[in-house]
């Protein structure tokens, strides 16, 4: 099939589908499976409100080689747009492998094309037409439903502007709309903040509710970016990384919205965000509780050498920390010393906290926040881990990562008698995101080197050792930092001051 043909195919298909659509001055462009057939626009670019008069969703058709036509809206990413295509291509055998009737149908075509241009025809032309699938359809619906919103948006800029970003977090209990317009001024870009009206809140609901039928469910954030010549950018955001603090709301508002649309499959994150406190919280009246109930019923805790001994650990960790503080260490992994514990957060959302108590005691626990143990407990028929079995009545709240108010939480691990243990479930495949480079001696000093140099590498295992045994010196932390000038060493030996592991 030529350019020719795609045109006049997509022509009768406007005309029998009574489109308002331009049918003369079509243009075609190729791709792999067939064309995408669209009317031109011609734009005032010397008119910044000329966006104005731009349809935003004028349709795009794409016309399989086998002379299937499906419409798709330009405020579909062309790419997204072209995958379902070819998608649908796919299922409805139009392409390589498909059914008898398929390949039989595409020759007839093909047949009918070779007939002589002056030889007398039965019927003028042939269109193979195939309705999209219900999905294609509510996916083209939902798009066609975003034209109005960016219309309806752009006229809220002010004059002159060149772009804008609108971005609607929504729930069936609670919305929040952000709109930013971008204006060209003496020192360059700059951007403001419009409010958002309610009657565009009502169109957005609208789309969200059609959207809700797609297979994904209804998206939780809708995220816009138009610039004044009418180019769209369309994203829906289903949690796959965690909402930025302005846009996440309450857990209720999302319990509120799970029951109306219940969906196969809540991220990890957001799943234990609205399970919230209830889902591993354990304040003193519960710890308390649970322990004097595990002592009855002769639950024990689970003893694991899977960890180095709790100085070996501390140690280490409090001279990564002294290291990653003189290095001025770029954003990324960072652990830190505070007074009576250790902090660590590997830059991707895992990490984990170590508190030291009297009595030669520890609790070291952490998370992980797309750990594949949380996901089989709440979009699975798995249980929560079990954390806290044998735990004793000190393991609370008050020394446990944070993790644990919002249902993240995948290990917990504390120390007495000179042993850690753990609970019932056997989490150590947890860890190695979570910790920082703690487990030998060696991996710490290749740690320590990647930020000061190999030429430290001995300095680094003298001060290893030396705060091991609690007697490391200011001179050893500088000897870390002799090929970096600028190295900030005062903080550094300020953290091993407070893990307690300098000479006295």
């Amino acid at each position: 099939m030529d350019a020719a043909r795609a045109v006049s195919l997509v022509v009768d298909w406007i005309r029998s589908h009574g489109l308002d659509y331009p049918t003369e001055g079509l243009e075609a462009d190729r791709f792999d499976v067939g064309w995408s057939v669209y009317a031109p626009v011609d734009i005032d670019e010397t008119d910044p409100m000329a966006f104005l008069e731009l349809p935003v969703g004028r349709s795009v058709f794409l016309i399989g080689d086998c002379g299937r036509v499906q419409e798709f809206s330009s405020s579909v990413p062309p790419q997204q747009a072209l995958d379902r295509f070819i998608a649908d291509e796919l299922a409805l055998g139009c392409l390589g492998g498909g059914s008898d009737e398929s390949r039989l149908l595409a020759e007839f075509e093909l047949q009918f094309e070779r007939i002589p241009s002056g030889a007398p025809r039965a019927v003028n032309e042939l269109s193979v037409v195939h309705a999209p699938s219900d999905s294609a359809s509510v996916a083209a619906e939902a798009s066609r439903l975003i034209d109005p919103i960016v219309q309806q948006l752009a006229q809220l800029g002010p004059s002159g502007w060149e772009r804008f970003s609108a971005e609607f977090a929504y729930t069936v209990s609670a919305e929040i709309g952000d709109l930013r317009f971008w204006v060209r001024g003496r020192s360059g870009l700059v951007s403001g903040l419009v409010p958002v009206p309610e009657s565009i809140g009502e169109l957005v609901r609208r789309q969200r509710r059609v959207a809700a039928q797609m297979p994904a469910g209804p998206w939780w954030r809708l995220l816009l970016s138009v610039t004044n010549r009418g180019e769209t950018t369309v994203n829906y955001d289903y949690g796959d990384e965690p909402f930025p603090d302005g846009h996440l709301m309450l857990p209720e508002h999302y319990r509120d919205d799970l029951a109306s649309y219940p969906r196969a499959h809540v991220p990890v994150w957001l799943a234990g965000y609205v399970a919230g406190p209830a889902a591993q919280g354990r304040d003193p009246h519960q710890a308390a509780t649970a322990a004097a109930a595990d002592a009855a019923a002769g639950r024990a805790a689970a003893a694991t050498d899977e960890i180095p001994s709790l100085p070996e650990v501390w140690a280490r960790w409090a001279v990564l920390s002294a290291t990653y503080a003189g290095a001025g260490a770029e954003p990324g992994p960072e652990p830190r010393i505070f007074p009576g514990y250790a902090w660590y957060e590997n830059g991707h959302r895992d990490g984990s906290v170590l508190f030291l108590l009297p009595g030669e005691r520890a609790v070291l626990s952490g998370g992980s926040w797309n750990s594949e143990l949380l996901d089989a407990a709440y979009n699975g028929a798995g249980q929560l881990p079990d954390l806290y079995a044998g735990a004793p009545a000190w393991v609370t709240d008050g020394v446990l990562n944070t993790r644990n108010r919002n249902g993240l939480l995948t290990f917990c691990f504390w120390w007495a008698n000179g042993r850690w243990y753990r609970g019932a479930t056997d989490t150590d495949d947890e860890l190695d995101a979570c910790l920082p480079d703690v487990w030998t001696l060696d991996e710490s000093i290749r740690a320590m080197t990647e930020l000061t140099g190999p030429r430290t590498a001995r300095a680094c295992r003298t001060l290893l050792t030396a705060a091991t045994d609690r007697q490391a010196t200011a001179d050893q932390v500088a000897a870390l930092f002799t090929d970096q000038p600028g190295a900030d060493v005062d903080t550094a030996v300020n953290q091993l001051d407070l893990a307690g592991l300098l000479a006295r």
